[in-house]
């Protein structure tokens, strides 16, 4: 009953200050912070000169894009189980047992999209996890997956990429070179 109570005068406070500032939050062009007469339609705490532009078309598609992850598929003559263990080492990538689940972290770690664990010892190996690669100098952040299966004696890997944050540039064929060399050198 008390936060009902309370509810106006927040909403209140916040319409306050927004009328103080001039400093105002955009999300895609729009401004959040901008407060009109509900009568007359004009500006209370912003002048319309000053508003931010609406981002163009191509921007915003650009923006919205989804990442497609690029793929290369590797076939060696080493059983599953061997591949899997070697690329989890060279890779960094992580299993179940390397969380405690008694840390709220490690599970909200384990609930990240980026993060995949799935084995059937002896056949299949499906992983993905964040991880860095240097590309023409430069330390980039991925998230690195990786499917290991039996095939026949030897197995079958499709290992694939895409950037992970804020790490949207790079030559896609020389990531591709990158990590498929990295691989190669695991598996050897």
């Amino acid at each position: 009953m008390r936060s009902y109570f309370l509810l106006p005068f927040g909403v209140a406070a916040l319409a306050i200050a927004g009328c103080t500032t001039h400093d105002h939050v955009y999300s895609q062009g729009r401004c959040l912070t901008c407060i009109n007469n509900p009568f007359t339609g004009e500006p209370v705490n912003y002048d319309t000169e000053d508003e931010q532009p609406m981002p163009s078309e191509h921007a915003s598609k650009a923006a919205s894009a989804p990442v497609v992850p690029t793929t290369f598929v590797l076939n060696v003559p080493i059983d599953v189980d061997t591949a899997y263990a070697r690329l989890r080492s060279a890779f960094g990538f992580r299993s179940d047992a390397d969380f405690n689940n008694d840390l709220r972290s490690d599970r909200l770690m384990q609930m990240d999209e980026a993060y995949h664990y799935e084995a059937t010892p002896g056949a299949f190996y499906r992983l993905s996890d964040y991880d860095k690669q240097v590309v023409d100098g430069v330390e980039h952040s991925i998230i690195l997956r990786a499917e290991i299966q039996r095939d026949g004696v030897g197995s079958r890997i499709q290992m694939g990429f895409m950037p992970a944050g804020s790490s949207r540039t790079f030559d896609l064929d020389a990531m591709k070179a990158a990590i498929q060399q990295r691989a190669e050198a695991a598996l050897l």
